[in-house]
């Protein structure tokens, strides 16, 4: 496989070569915010709810924006070692 043809085509995803869901303390974490959003829905009342929803998909798209920033960081310097491995 080219990765240069696929990468133009948009057929490469980074995001599809994460293994985090693979990763113990991410499943136990996910887990212990997930119960702990539900155990907290359950003392809400519909308003309060609505803005709990509100703020969850603020912080997902604030999280977004940081994954995002890290992954260029990242290629960024990887890149920049390939380069210096050239030199």
């Amino acid at each position: 496989m080219d990765i240069l043809k696929e990468l133009w085509y948009g057929n490469i995803t980074p995001t599809e070569y994460s293994r985090i869901e693979n990763n113990a303390n991410y499943k136990e974490a996910l887990s212990l915010v997930t119960k702990q959003q539900e155990r907290l829905k359950t003392t809400l009342n519909d308003e309060q709810k609505d803005l709990f929803e509100r703020l969850l998909t603020a912080n997902e798209e604030f999280s977004n924006i940081i994954e995002f920033d890290c992954f260029k960081v990242g290629f960024r310097l990887g890149t920049r070692l390939v380069i210096e491995a050239y030199k």
